[in-house]
């Protein structure tokens, strides 16, 4: 994402989203009442005197759109803005009126707040410095069956799955060839996702030997895709193979500032803190009681508590959090840590000291 203009006199700010992962970061930055400014296309108003059906005309404008309803739509890669018509630079729109706003790749939007919330800065700024950074995608291989990810801002995206029908040991000859045909097929489809997602490091990983025949291979074949390849162990394929890479911190280590294997790995350790009656403290009860203690050294909450029945008393304990030097994570609801910390009440903390 790319912010091109800052006014916070006037709680403005105008950024242009250029990834999938913007989309997602806008949809927890965009809250009802925010007016969001936009090029729109808006069908012109038919004459009320017309007595035939007329051909609707559709025209560009640039709205101010006050925020009702807000959708991120991940399969259809835009984000839809709807509300009130607040602003308009052509008379023919009139004022009131409901109109949606999409927000694509390559949308520039301006948002406009009353006040601008800490985590929602924060959060600016992430995906600020996430356009900087490459992506990392991960995948799980083993006997004629192939698994693929691409680790993003909001969660694992699991792009694709390959399956190939090789032959027993029995059959070498046909064996031979059924795994060659299945290395090439999985090969290109990496080549052709780093293309389109503009991936800098891929993680193959497996519980057998196919990994090392498959990277053999790439270094044989594919020597470019070989270079940008890292090989990694699992004890099972499929998409738990893919969250185990990233439990092990393998996402970490080939890029050390991925969002997701931070906050898998965070929820994890507050799992851990619980079963040993550790340092943690879970559900928004408890989670207060420890903040007002002063000892929460990192609060986790899940992004979905911030349109939630509790999002103000939330939304307070945060910034209450944050004066105290506390760490605040706001853990996607898109991943396998995101469905445990929702488990524990969405919202859990590691703390400096106990309580108790």
């Amino acid at each position: 994402m790319k912010v091109l203009h800052r006014d916070m006199k006037k709680g403005e700010i105008k950024v242009k989203a250029e990834t999938l992962d913007d989309l997602w970061h806008l949809y927890h930055i965009v809250e009802e009442g925010d007016v969001v400014y936009a090029k729109t296309l808006r069908k012109k108003a038919q004459r009320s005197d017309s007595l035939r059906a007329e051909k609707v005309e559709v025209i560009p404008v640039f709205l101010g759109v006050r925020a009702e309803k807000i959708d991120f739509h991940r399969f259809a890669n835009n984000l839809r803005i709807n509300g009130p018509i607040v602003y308009t630079s052509n008379e023919e729109v009139p004022l009131g009126k409901y109109h949606t706003i999409t927000v694509g790749e390559g949308t520039v939007i301006t948002i406009q707040k009353p006040k601008w919330k800490g985590y929602q800065l924060d959060r600016l700024k992430e995906a600020v410095d996430a356009s900087k950074r490459a992506k990392v995608m991960i995948v799980v291989i083993d006997d004629g069956e192939a698994d693929m990810a691409v680790v993003r801002e909001y969660g694992v995206d699991i792009v694709t799955s390959i399956r190939h029908n090789i032959g027993g040991k029995r059959y070498n000859t046909n064996r031979e060839a059924d795994e060659k045909k299945f290395f090439h097929d999985v090969a290109k489809t990496m080549e052709e996702i780093i293309q389109r997602e503009s991936v800098e490091r891929a993680i193959v990983a497996g519980p057998g030997f196919v990994k090392e025949d498959f990277y053999r291979f790439l270094q044989e074949n594919y020597q470019d895709l070989a270079k940008k390849v890292v090989v990694e162990d699992t004890s099972v394929t499929g998409r738990t193979g893919i969250y185990e890479v990233i439990r092990r911190g393998t996402v970490d280590r080939v890029y050390h500032e991925n969002r997701v294997a931070k906050e898998v790995q965070l929820v994890e350790r507050v799992i851990e803190e619980i079963a040993k009656n550790g340092l943690v403290a879970y559900g928004l009860k408890e989670v207060e009681e420890a903040a007002n203690y002063g000892a929460i050294e990192k609060l986790l909450v899940l992004d979905e508590l911030l349109r939630g029945e509790h999002k103000d008393k939330v939304e307070q304990l945060m910034e209450f959090v944050r004066g105290m030097r506390g760490e605040v994570i706001v853990v996607s609801s898109e991943h396998e840590g995101g469905d445990k910390l929702r488990a524990i009440g969405g919202i859990a903390a590691l703390l400096r000291y106990k309580i108790k």
